[in-house]
């Protein structure tokens, strides 16, 4: 009997334990989904381990691009130097410090001791900073020395007439901004192989910018030009190393090569496609459609692109990483409704967005996005996708190693700050939202809002102008994005592979298109939907000023009660004459700055 007893308590006990431990991990798991009162995103935080090494390779890749090769090249070999140094000197420290020690010795730990551990613990985040850096430097280095190799620098300096071999890297575009002596100019980029100067034929591979008239309008991505023409030096930092001005009419080398006419062939076929069925109907979606799948924007008429931009909704019609996620998401869930490995569902998921870059064509950055989506995949791969701030940061060592120019391209900066808003505020600001708005609403409203609230600083630096209704905008057009890509995207390979059922994936995606349209003449009829902002260090100061206030406004919020009990325990701290200053309600304090900041920033733009 006794023995039944005991072992009858040592089952009750072990009973007790695990629920016990099932009721805790539940309410672990609770915390962590939903986040305790008071806290923000429960046990997420961000892992910044890898933040110093993109920051000192952006920096890196600006000096880089702006030196001569053989000064960022020594540069670079003199940062690999110091990172060694700095490694085998903490190693060796580190086994120094693991000497004999008295254990009976009592354990002290000042506060300068911890902060040299802390210290300590940061060296290897710098040493792999210092490599990121130096091996940027390289790059940078390299590749400036492999445009300038051979007698092209003489020929930049001697301004004189070249003949030249060029091959066509880009469709030509009219030069924008222009006074009116430059119509008709038109830009190319091109990459010149061979030249003659002063008498001299000499070999090259410098990539150069094409500044030519309407008679260069018919040439085409891949051809081979021969031109005579002049060379002029671009500014330090800038990916070509020349402007190429044309004197004569383009003469063809070479044409196209195959494998490159049937992507050419295919966006043709598509457009005339959207053309034929939605141009009669809705020329507004007619000619939105093929820059929100292929990135061409020729059938789109003046009016749209003007309300397009007064709304910020130009990034739709241009190829970007948003594209490239759908693209490879799409893929990846067809493969996993077949039941295939995770292994072989990436695998077909990058052909078919190496087949995507194929046919739309294999600009700079579409190569960018497209390389931050194989990122993502490795990630998936690995079994960590959450890491978003570490796969940012690698994103961005990997993209600035293969192309240092990039740090000074805008397109490049306006990604990665999007992307940056969504890593560190997104769902934060979804959950701030979620307080007066319905959780659906909420989700749709922090994504634009904080790629907004990050981009704008540098928004108004290309467009000086506060976009009033961007946001709206971007949230009434986020539903049918998705919808567009996929049957767009999805129609023009069926236009190649069976032309009798594009026409319904053309209907679905141009259907789409046309709300996209109707949502931007809307906003952009609206008054005040571009309101003057200042240009320069002023716009941006301002901006960065309004999207703060922004920022702090939602989370003092969400938080009322703690700022009320900061402000009490401040005003607790004061002398008496100055309590009552202190104990005005937080709204009221709250609106003041709102108010100010808000005055500030329309007495800059002009409109106070």
């Amino acid at each position: 009997m006794q023995r039944s007893r005991g072992l009858l308590a040592g089952l009750v006990r072990r009973i007790e334990a695990a629920t016990h431990t099932r009721e805790r991990w539940e309410i672990r798991r609770e915390f962590e989904h939903t986040g305790a009162p008071g806290t923000e995103v429960g046990s997420r935080r961000v892992d910044v381990r890898l933040v110093p090494a993109a920051i000192l390779s952006w920096l890196a890749a600006l000096v880089g691009a702006a030196l001569p090769g053989r000064v960022a090249m020594s540069a670079g070999l003199l940062g690999c130097l110091l990172a060694v140094v700095a490694w085998v000197g903490v190693y060796h420290r580190r086994d120094k410090a693991r000497g004999p020690t008295d254990c009976h010795a009592p354990h002290q730990r000042s506060i300068a001791n911890s902060l040299r551990a802390k210290l300590r613990s940061l060296i290897p985040a710098a040493v792999l900073a210092m490599v990121c850096g130096s091996g940027i430097l390289l790059a940078a280095g390299a590749q400036t020395a492999l445009k300038t190799q051979g007698p092209i620098e003489q020929a930049i300096a001697g301004s004189g007439t070249v003949t030249a071999v060029l091959e066509i890297r880009s469709d030509p575009r009219t030069v924008a901004g222009a006074g009116s002596g430059a119509r008709g100019r038109l830009m190319i980029t091109a990459l010149l192989t061979e030249a003659t100067a002063d008498g001299r034929r000499f070999q090259a591979a410098a990539p150069v910018l094409v500044m030519a008239d309407s008679r260069w309008a018919g040439v085409a991505n891949g051809q081979s030009i021969a031109a005579a023409g002049t060379l002029r030096a671009t500014d330090p930092g800038a990916d070509a190393v020349a402007y190429f001005t044309a004197k004569t009419a383009p003469r063809l080398v070479a044409g196209e090569p195959g494998w490159s006419r049937w992507p050419k062939d295919l966006r043709t076929r598509w457009r005339e496609a959207v053309q034929a069925q939605w141009g009669p109907v809705w020329p507004d979606a007619a000619g939105l459609l093929p820059g929100m799948i292929t990135g061409d924007r020729s059938a789109q008429t003046a009016a749209m692109d003007a309300a397009m931009k007064r709304v910020g909704l130009t990034h739709l019609t241009a190829v970007s990483g948003a594209n490239c996620t759908l693209i490879l998401g799409g893929l990846i869930y067809l493969a996993r409704c077949f039941r295939f490995p995770r292994w072989l569902a990436a695998l077909l998921a990058v052909a078919g967005l190496g087949a995507f870059v194929t046919v739309v064509g294999p600009d700079p950055s579409v190569l960018r996005a497209a390389l931050m989506g194989l990122i993502g995949i490795l990630a998936m791969l690995s079994g960590r996708p959450k890491r978003s701030s570490a796969l940012l940061a690698v994103s961005v060592v990997c993209l600035l190693t293969a192309d240092p120019w990039l740090a000074g391209d805008f397109a490049f900066i306006l990604s990665v700050l999007a992307t940056l808003g969504l890593v560190l505020v997104g769902r934060q600001c979804s959950r701030w939202l979620q307080a007066w708005l319905p959780l659906w609403l909420a989700q749709a409203v922090a994504i634009p809002l904080t790629a907004q609230l990050f981009c704008a600083p540098v928004i108004v630096l290309l467009q000086p102008q506060l976009m009033t209704y961007s946001l709206p905008a971007n949230v009434a057009a986020a539903p049918v994005i998705a919808l567009v890509t996929m049957a767009g995207t999805l129609g023009l390979a069926m236009v190649a592979l069976t032309p009798w059922t594009a026409p319904v994936l053309v209907f679905l995606s141009g259907a789409g298109a046309a709300w996209v349209a109707v949502v931007a003449k809307f906003f952009s009829g609206l008054p005040a939907a571009a309101v003057p902002w200042p240009q320069g260090a002023a716009g941006v100061s301002s901006m960065s000023a309004l999207s703060t206030v922004t920022i702090a406004v939602l989370w003092i919020g969400v938080h009322h009660r703690r700022v009320g009990a900061g402000a009490a325990r401040i005003r607790r701290r004061l002398p008496p004459r100055w309590q009552p200053l202190a104990g005005l309600p937080g709204a009221v304090a709250l609106a003041a700055c709102s108010g100010a900041a808000l005055g500030w920033t329309l007495a800059l733009s002009g409109v106070a």
